[in-house]
This record gives structure tokens, C-alpha cells and sequence, in this order.
């Protein structure tokens, strides 16, 4: 590889860093002119307008015995994490959200060892502890902890980040060799329609119509085209240019730049939080640094 290819492969991945990493801000600003199911709803379901042009394309590349699969990956990978993320912010911090987000590759470790019976080394076995720890420590870090309250939108993120372990296990298994656009768009478009269907079962319109509604769209639009569609697009892309461990060094910057817009709009952190990212970038560490793991024949 060139330097020149080496340079772009680098300001790709700063490209999807600041991409994903301004999400959970998006999200914060939604929520202040929808509802939680809206701000999700309605970003699913401009995602699905975004993929209409690669629809055909996908649907004649895929054999249609794999839909049932590609609609199995569109739940768990981006119509539940997008509903669990939007409530969880209207409790925690978009900081926080962005820290747990670094769960994810822990959670991929995790998912292919108890599901798949991945052969993982015990390097990656106590990474996941370490950062399933520093998780723990994040969802009570919070000042004036509710137990009955806080505690069940603290675990959504977490939730999401579990299905987002699972999520790339699942396409390692399915759809090895197959165009991860094709997989990515058709994904999306099980999904579009039950999404749109919700989101009009609300007073959407009404909200964008009112004080605020064009802003809050036009958040919720960013969060679509670029933190769903072309986020994923910027990973598979990173994926093939390098490879899957560089590609997923982007969930360790994420939580700077979530962080950074966090503290920008006022947002405030106490020790525990620090405490909790840095056990989870521990055990991320322990988790990326640890050999390759054995995935057995199916």
C-alpha cells in the first residue's frame, strides 16, 4: 500500500469518526421538538428513502432464501438501536452514549463465543470483562442515581451496542463475500415502511410544522443520510480498503468526539464516567491486542 492510499484510508476513518461520534448530539437536538419514537421512526425511515436507488440492484445481487436474514440484521442492527439510543438520551448525558458505543467490539467478541462457540483467546475473555466492568460503572456513575428509573435508560445504550456485537458476528456468518452495500441497503428497506408507519401514526407532521420543526428535522435528516446510511456505507468502504480491525478502530474515537459536543452544549461528566470509559478503552485495548480469534466451519 502507497502512502497515498494510506493517507485516505486515514482521513476516511477521521470522516466516519466525526460522523458517528456527532450522532448522539443529533440525537440530544431531535428530542427537543420529538418524541423519542419520532426522532427514531423518522430516521429509519429517511434512511429508507436514502437506499431507494440501490434497491434493484441489491434485490437481483441477493438470493431471496437470505431475506429473512437481511430483515433479522435490519432489527437488531439499526431499527431497535435507533429506538433505544433516542430514549435513552432523554435521561443520560449524549457524552455517555457516545462512551458506550465503545462497548461494541467487546460485545462482538462476546456474541461469537456463546453463540458461534468462537475460539477466543483468554486475552479477549478479559478484556470483555474489564469492559463490561467500566459499563457498570457508567450506568450508576450518574449524579443522584435513580434505581428505579435511570437504571433501565442507562442499559438501552448498552443493549444496543450488545445487538450491534451480534449484528457483525451475524453478517460474518450469512454474508461472507456478498456486497456489504447491497446488504446494508436491503437491510434498511425490510424496515423502511413498518418505520414509516409508525412515524405517521404520530403528530410528526404537526411538530415539524411548529416552532423549532424545520431544525429538528433537518437533525434528524443529518442523523439518517450520514450517521446510518452513509456511515455504514464509510465502514464496508474502510473494510475493503484495509481491513475489519482498522475499519472498527473508529468505536475508540468516537467517544472523543461525542464527548467534545457533550461538553460543548453544557454537558457535565463526573469521576465516575471517567473511571468507566477508561476501563472500557482498557478492555477494548486487551480485546484488539489479544490473536486472532478461530471461527469454526459451519
Amino acid at each position: 500500500m502507497d502512502r497515498k492510499d494510506d493517507l485516505q484510508n486515514w482521513l476516511l476513518l477521521g470522516l466516519l469518526t466525526l460522523i458517528w461520534g456527532t450522532s448522539y448530539i443529533l440525537i440530544k437536538k431531535a428530542l427537543v421538538v420529538f418524541s423519542p419514537v419520532q426522532v427514531a421512526a423518522a430516521r429509519v425511515s429517511i434512511s429508507f428513502l436514502a437506499c431507494i436507488p440501490f434497491y434493484i440492484p441489491a434485490l437481483r445481487a441477493i438470493p431471496r432464501g437470505k431475506y429473512h436474514h437481511l430483515l433479522f440484521l435490519g432489527v437488531i442492527s439499526i431499527f431497535v438501536p435507533a429506538f433505544l439510543f433516542a430514549y435513552s438520551q432523554t435521561r443520560i448525558n449524549s457524552a455517555v452514549s457516545g462512551i458506550i458505543n465503545s462497548l461494541s467490539p467487546l460485545f462482538t467478541v462476546l456474541t461469537g463465543l456463546v453463540i458461534w462457540r468462537v475460539q477466543t483467546p483468554a486475552m479477549k475473555v478479559v478484556g470483555v470483562l474489564i469492559g463490561l466492568l467500566g459499563a457498570i460503572v457508567l450506568v450508576f456513575g450518574k449524579s443522584g442515581f435513580d434505581m428505579n428509573g435511570d437504571m433501565i435508560y442507562a442499559l438501552m445504550p448498552v443493549v444496543a451496542t450488545l445487538f450491534y456485537g451480534l449484528n457483525s458476528n451475524y453478517v460474518k456468518q450469512h454474508f461472507t463475500g456478498t456486497n456489504p452495500l447491497y446488504v446494508t441497503a436491503l437491510s434498511i428497506g425490510f424496515i423502511g415502511i413498518p418505520a414509516a408507519l409508525i412515524l405517521f401514526s404520530t403528530d410528526f407532521i404537526a411538530r415539524v410544522e411548529g416552532t423549532g420543526g424545520l431544525q429538528g428535522l433537518g437533525c434528524v435528516s443529518c442523523l439518517a443520510i450520514f450517521g446510518t446510511v452513509s456511515g455504514w456505507l464509510i465502514f464496508y468502504r474502510l473494510i475493503q480498503r484495509r481491513d475489519p480491525l482498522f475499519a472498527a478502530s473508529v468505536t475508540y474515537l468516537v467517544p472523543i468526539v461525542a464527548i467534545g459536543w457533550g461538553l460543548r452544549d453544557g454537558e457535565t461528566l463526573n469521576i465516575y464516567h471517567g473511571i468507566g470509559m477508561l476501563l472500557i478503552l482498557a478492555g477494548v485495548y486487551f480485546v484488539s491486542s489479544a490473536k486472532k480469534s478461530t471461527v469454526p466451519k459451519l
